[in-house]
């Protein structure tokens, strides 16, 4: 990996972590509501079956994969040793921000800077001092590409496999904590034999070792469940939370009618009896077998076909949504806060688009792809119930665009015609 003064790493990290513990203190109540917006409780239920049974199989663990609250266990079930734990986690973000765009080719100032971007966003601050999967999940998912490029760049031989078998790991983790990145490994590796096709060897041990672990999940899921999947809440939500969006726009219905429509619609594939079905009905559908996982996607695909006018329309819902506000800041802090992430986005996509112009093809690429991949991913199964809490996985590569774009305005003032951040080829 590239080197850096460990001093900037760690005045970068301590900056974070102080902005996370202000957050806290600031909110903080001895019931800790002000961290969660209720998915905690789940979690926590997990973390109490894990130390007085000792497996994993709860049926919310087919909602909700396990790593998270295996995390809520080992801390003894004790709800400020996690914030405190995630505050840790969140603040790791930015030191590694910094590791991975030197990897990207940016320069060590303009490194420091998307460092501090991170340390300083507010959808980062608020969902790493927050009790929930995000800082695990997003310091394993960013850990994930860091190791996959110094394996593939830097590493040869038997050195390259070792990295690119913790790169794999760290996909297998980061999809254990949440599971929104389980095919990000299809484009990454689909790049970087294209780019990189002598070290086809290590982009395969990186695939082999990430599908072990995810297929080990699975297949538990499988043997205890009986439904050999990841999660079942990506079904869930492309039914309730993006068909229902559809449906309420495209048939001009309120959510009750919407989702006992749904509800009875899936009820009815299982070939189960539909008098009795319920706006509620939709609460039972959280985990079951792949029998209920098929029904609630054939329903949310069928419900597609029906308003595809209404399925495109809410598609700028659901990105304003992603990247435009974050719902547990207060609403006065809009003022500030949607001008930064309209700042961010667009300066990310600017970012983008001139390190392509300059060929700059690592930088291009290795800031759009994960973006590209979650972004579409999100809009697929998401577009109301979500704010920047989803984008934060994105952050670190959001900044890196950012400051290319910066970059590029100020060399553009001072009448250079080169940035030194930005090298071509």
């Amino acid at each position: 990996m590239v080197k850096h003064p460990a001093r900037t790493l760690l005045l970068v990290f301590l900056a974070a972590l102080a902005v996370r513990l202000v957050f806290v203190g600031a909110r903080y109540t001895d019931d800790l509501s002000a961290f969660q917006t209720g998915d905690y409780t789940l979690y926590w239920i997990g973390a109490d079956h894990i130390l007085s049974q000792g497996d994993l199989s709860n049926s919310l663990f087919l909602l909700r994969p396990p790593l998270f609250a295996a995390v809520i266990a080992v801390l003894d079930l004790d709800n400020l040793a996690v914030l405190l734990c995630n505050v840790v986690l969140g603040a790791l973000l930015a030191p590694l921000s910094v590791i991975l765009a030197r990897q990207l080719t940016l320069g060590s100032r303009a490194a420091l800077v998307v460092g501090l971007i991170v340390a300083l966003d507010p959808a980062s601050v608020v969902y790493s001092a927050f009790l929930g999967p995000e800082p695990l999940a997003n310091l394993t998912f960013l850990g994930m590409p860091i190791m996959l490029l110094h394996a593939v760049l830097v590493c040869r031989g038997g050195r390259a496999l070792l990295w690119g078998s913790v790169a794999g790991l760290l996909l297998a983790l980061s999809t254990l904590t949440r599971p929104a990145p389980y095919l990000v490994w299809i484009p990454l590796a689909l790049w970087l034999l294209v780019f990189y096709r002598a070290q086809w060897r290590t982009v395969t041990v990186y695939v082999l070792v990430g599908l072990i672990g995810i297929g080990a999940w699975v297949a538990h899921n499988a043997r205890v469940f009986d439904n050999p999947t990841v999660s079942s809440v990506g079904a869930y939500s492309m039914l309730y939370y993006r068909a229902a969006s559809v449906e309420h726009w495209g048939a001009d219905h309120d959510m009750d009618t919407v989702y006992t429509d749904l509800a009875r619609r899936v009820e009815a594939r299982l070939g189960h009896d539909t008098s009795q079905v319920s706006t509620m009905t939709r609460h039972s559908h959280y985990s079951g077998p792949d029998t209920l996982t098929n029904a609630m996607t054939a329903t949310a695909l069928d419900t597609f076909q029906r308003y595809p006018a209404a399925y495109i329309a809410t598609l700028p819902v659901g990105l304003a949504r992603m990247y435009g506000y974050t719902s547990a800041l207060p609403r006065w802090t809009r003022v500030l806060e949607v001008p930064w992430n309209l700042a961010l986005t667009l300066g990310a996509l600017a970012g983008v688009v001139i390190a392509a112009r300059r060929r700059a093809w690592l930088l291009a690429i290795g800031t759009a792809l994960p973006v590209l991949y979650y972004t579409a991913g999100t809009l697929f199964v998401q577009t109301s119930g979500m704010d920047t809490r989803m984008r934060t996985m994105l952050t670190p590569f959001l900044a890196v665009g950012l400051v290319v774009a910066a970059g590029w305005v100020a060399a553009w003032r001072s009448g250079q015609s080169e940035d030194r951040d930005v090298p071509a080829g």
